[in-house]
């Protein structure tokens, strides 16, 4: 007779820690969905800036009329360019005829001629700016994009903890460059490194900034 009184009290019991484990299992199934969804973007997202990099530098002999230099000093100048080295606010002195950035021009690639890229000077400027602004714009929504995620990591004093346990940053975050591939924190770390020309990196490393002077071939 006992039992049978029991018997819905075990049935309850029962379907609480049912209802109890689903919810687990949903909650921690959810967050790592969260997570991966989030990584994937953070991948794409870093490949994209370094696309935009490549296709910035091919694009300028194809748009500018250019004919491609059989030297690296021409890329190097323009990577720099489009990373704000030659900004006005960095010393550089702007994109002018008579600025850092068109002598640096004129000593990387020689062969063009004066002359030549005075013809094209306005569509040489209005390129590199356009893409220093595009490259602004990309960096900028990378770092959003691991702001939003570090902020998905450490919030709550549950969700933090669970986010530790499934993982995160996980191996299946990659941040690749080259034929060099990062996974888990340390592509997060590299991520984190924004792309800047070397002048600027060395700056930021001693705290200071010598005086830029035009790249030699």
């Amino acid at each position: 007779m006992e039992t049978v009184k029991q018997h819905p009290r075990l049935i309850i019991t029962a379907l609480i820690a049912l209802l109890a484990v689903i919810f687990v299992y949903s909650s921690f199934n959810g967050l790592y969905n969260a997570g991966v969804q989030q990584e994937q973007r953070l991948k794409a997202q870093y490949l994209d800036n370094q696309n935009y990099l490549s296709s910035y530098i091919s694009g300028f002999y194809e748009q500018v009329g250019v004919a491609r230099a059989a030297t690296d000093a021409l890329d190097t100048v323009l990577l720099d360019a489009v990373k704000g080295r030659y900004e006005d606010g960095q010393g550089g002195g702007g994109y002018t005829v008579d600025s850092p950035f068109f002598n640096a021009i004129v000593e990387a690639y020689p062969e063009a001629g004066t002359a030549e890229l005075m013809r094209i000077w306005g569509k040489i400027t209005d390129y590199v700016q356009a893409g220093r602004e595009g490259y602004r714009n990309v960096q900028s929504k990378l770092l959003d994009m691991l702001r939003a995620y570090d902020t998905w990591r450490y919030s709550g004093l549950i969700q933090s903890r669970v986010v530790s346990v499934l993982g995160f940053p996980s191996q299946r975050l990659e941040a690749r460059f080259g034929s060099n591939v990062l996974t888990g924190q340390k592509a997060l770390d590299k991520m984190y490194e924004l792309v800047l020309d070397s002048k600027t990196k060395e700056a930021y490393d001693d705290g200071t900034l010598d005086p830029l002077e035009i790249p030699k071939k």
